[in-house]
């Protein structure tokens, strides 16, 4: 059984259970993965995740994945960067903009935190609709910031404060 963190809109995020991540990992269609990179890799991030699932059946419909940012050396230039993926069975079907939304109020009501941000490649209509719907405004565009099939890919950034909120 799942422990559900955050619910709402005939969606929830709830921890993952034994199993699920490698799950949706074999049933990923992997079309916005990153290249792979012989490098030593970064730092490791203190990456936070929950599973998306359907309310009324469970069935496991993704993942969202958060961790922080900074623009500055105090904790008030920080901020949480947040990432969804869905197996393709489950797009389409509102739960990007649900899981988001949810992960958005979830933020904001466990942290003091006052920004969150999310950001997906320009190409990828679908995840910038759902993004948008969640509540963030389009801010900009990171030139080259991802490396996928060998090319370097623009992505469009996205934010929302906690003062925008009301």
């Amino acid at each position: 059984m799942r422990r559900v963190l955050h619910g709402g809109d005939g969606f929830a995020l709830a921890e993952p259970a034994e199993g699920d991540v490698e799950r949706l990992r074999a049933a990923s269609d992997g079309a916005f993965d990153v290249d792979p990179d012989p490098r030593p890799s970064l730092p490791p991030l203190n990456i936070g995740r929950a599973v998306v699932v359907d309310s009324a059946s469970g069935e496991l419909l993704g993942d969202v994945s958060w961790h922080q940012v900074s623009y500055g050396p105090t904790r008030g230039c920080a901020a949480w960067n947040m990432g969804i993926g869905l197996l393709p069975a489950a797009r389409g079907r509102g739960a990007g903009v649900g899981a988001l939304r949810l992960l958005v109020e979830h933020l904001f009501a466990t942290t003091d935190l006052d920004r969150v941000e999310a950001s997906t490649d320009v190409t990828n209509v679908a995840a910038r609709r759902a993004i948008a719907g969640a509540g963030l405004r389009e801010e900009g565009v990171a030139r080259g910031a991802q490396l996928r099939g060998g090319q370097r890919r623009d992505m469009v950034l996205f934010g929302l404060l906690r003062a925008d909120l009301g």
